[in-house]
């Protein structure tokens, strides 16, 4: 067994283990003083990986992320130091950093990152606003008759195979497809068919078709496709279909929906693809539901239950998890492969408010953020119960503002919320897991 000097300090053994193949070392135990903690046992990692250039890791005992030497966390959980001790370490994430922050009239509903230069922003003036990396406004979209509650943008490819960049959905009831036609971008078409307020949207791995969520409790079925002529004859509810005189701006050609799917009881507030099983669909809602929907067979396949209404929905294509975000300040996490409709596999607490907004990092199993009513973003690293950073926004004036929207493209970070601010943060985009897909949560 090795060793590490320590004169009479008082030393316990460890078990260094690892997920990352290429962080591997030998899993034997060894003896370290119990006053260590992440940057003494980090030094210790890179020295038997022969690092010249230190990595900085983060350690693991049992589900939580060591924060203090060893020798408090064995006081207080009452562990002898005569045990060894298991400490799985994963490469350290930066703290964010807030690099820009754009300014808007009104509160921020929403917002989808087209590219690392490209953002797409819903906003309560009614306008969805186009952004670009140098801090411009390329466009202001103006067609929705009210507030802009959710926007989605499309691949680049898609923009150019089917001229749609981005579907906003409103409280107007419509959501309108976006694209440059002529030189400008403009409405393409209107989606009709809900009877309230569209809450949510989002467009299929293949970009070829988007589903909205509605407080109407339906969610309906799009092609993403512009029609050749307007679909005005199949509207299923005429109450809803577009008035004679058009506002300034909109399109003329109206969409409408391939399918509805009708099961929650109250309002639907979020929805994504599943992207691996692009005929699947989770959406939640007021019924306190998480909901599983084939949309090819119009069928309400999985219901999951908790006893707060579920404010957001988001699907890892990595760890094939799910995580919702909800009114009581917790974030949840579900497994859509297990059997037990009923119990949550993981709650994170740690927000002040409620959490509308959740997100996976595009690269990780494991990497979550959150925004709140609390007006922070936090980052979780979902094999530990704590979250790894709290993000407060930089400018004095928006701190404590609500957050409403968050988007986690590449290594950037955004938010927005009460303040108008768009809040572009940088993440690190070294981190990735290289964990196998399908994380299971015990």
């Amino acid at each position: 067994m090795d060793s590490v000097e320590s004169g009479s300090e008082a030393q316990v053994q460890i078990r260094l283990v690892a997920k990352q193949e290429k962080y591997k070392v030998p899993d034997a135990p060894i003896v370290v003083p119990q006053q260590l903690q992440r940057y003494g046992l980090s030094e210790i990692v890179n020295h038997l990986l022969g690092h010249e250039k230190p990595v900085p890791f983060d350690f693991l005992v049992d589900g939580q992320f060591l924060r203090e030497s060893i020798a408090k966390y064995l006081k207080q959980n009452s562990l002898s130091a005569e045990n060894i001790l298991t400490l799985e370490y994963v490469e350290s994430m930066l703290p964010p950093t807030e690099i820009a922050s754009y300014s808007h009239d009104d509160w921020i509903s929403s917002i989808s990152a087209a590219a690392s230069d490209r953002f797409m922003v819903g906003s309560y003036d009614g306008v969805v606003r186009v952004w670009n990396a140098q801090s411009e406004c390329e466009s202001e979209l103006r067609g929705h008759e009210s507030a802009v509650k959710c926007v989605v943008a499309t691949s680049r490819n898609t923009a150019k195979r089917s001229k749609v960049e981005l579907v906003s959905g409103s409280q107007d009831r419509t959501a309108i497809g976006w694209g440059t036609k002529g030189g400008q971008r403009k409405a393409l078409y209107t989606a009709r068919g809900h009877t309230d307020s569209i809450e949510a949207v989002a467009v299929n791995p293949t970009n070829t078709h988007f589903v909205t969520a509605s407080a109407d409790a339906t969610i309906r079925f799009w092609s993403l496709a512009v029609p050749k002529e307007s679909e005005d004859a199949q509207l299923e509810d005429q109450s809803v279909a577009p008035p004679e005189k058009k506002r300034k701006g909109t399109s003329t050609i109206t969409k409408a929906a391939v399918g509805t799917l009708s099961g929650h009881v109250g309002a639907v507030t979020s929805v994504c693809f599943d992207t691996d099983r692009e005929s699947h669909i989770y959406s939640g809602g007021w019924d306190h539901s998480v909901r599983t929907w084939d949309v090819a067979m119009g069928v309400n396949v999985a219901t999951n239950l908790c006893d707060k209404v579920v404010l957001d929905v988001d699907y890892s294509t990595h760890s094939r998890l799910i995580a919702t975000g909800h009114a009581d300040r917790s974030v949840r996490l579900w497994d859509p492969r297990s059997s037990d409709n009923t119990v949550v596999k993981l709650r994170l607490t740690s927000h002040g408010g409620f959490v509308p907004s959740v997100a996976w990092a595009p690269s990780s199993a494991f990497m979550l953020a959150s925004a709140s009513h609390d007006g922070t973003i936090k980052i979780w690293d979902i094999r530990s119960r704590t979250p790894l950073y709290t993000v407060q926004a930089a400018n004095a004036e928006d701190k404590g503002k609500k957050l409403l929207a968050l988007d986690w493209h590449q290594s950037l970070l955004l938010a927005g919320g009460e303040s108008g601010s768009l809040r572009i943060h940088s993440v690190n985009s070294q981190y990735e897991d290289g964990s196998d897909r399908g994380t299971k949560l015990a």
